[in-house]
């Protein structure tokens, strides 16, 4: 519920759902400690207009979970602010908290081909690979 939220407001509530050493990884960055992720979330979140996730479904076992979502975000300086839908998974493993996360989810969709003469570029390269 609190990435789908949209809202840093409650980013004192990442103490209920991640352990204090957590280890958190995605495309972009690695942090370990509930610190350092509360300071990548708030970032993430100021330079956003909008974050939102849904969740299309989830594998889960005893002690971890595999999570598909798309989220649902706009950013001044990428598409400019345009909406943009991002398909992506989170692996989780926890006891009582989460003590490590991983996301996956393609860099060049979210970021790269959205930037003006980068974006052709990579649309060029995807689409030789596809033939």
């Amino acid at each position: 519920n609190f990435y789908q939220d949209g809202k840093e407001t409650n980013i004192e509530r990442l103490d209920r759902i991640y352990t204090q050493d957590i280890e958190f990884r995605d495309p972009v960055h690695s942090v370990l400690g509930i610190l350092a992720l509360k300071s990548y979330i708030k970032g993430l979140y100021a330079n956003s207009h909008k974050i939102t996730f849904e969740y299309t479904d989830d594998i889960n076992n005893e002690n971890c979970a595999s999570i598909n979502w798309l989220m649902h975000f706009q950013h001044p300086s990428i598409a400019s602010g345009k909406e943009i839908t991002l398909r992506g998974s989170t692996f989780v493993r926890f006891t009582d908290r989460i003590y490590y996360q991983e996301d996956f989810y393609d860099l060049g969709a979210m970021i790269y081909q959205h930037v003006p003469v980068l974006g052709r570029v990579v649309n060029f390269v995807n689409n030789r690979l596809r033939h």
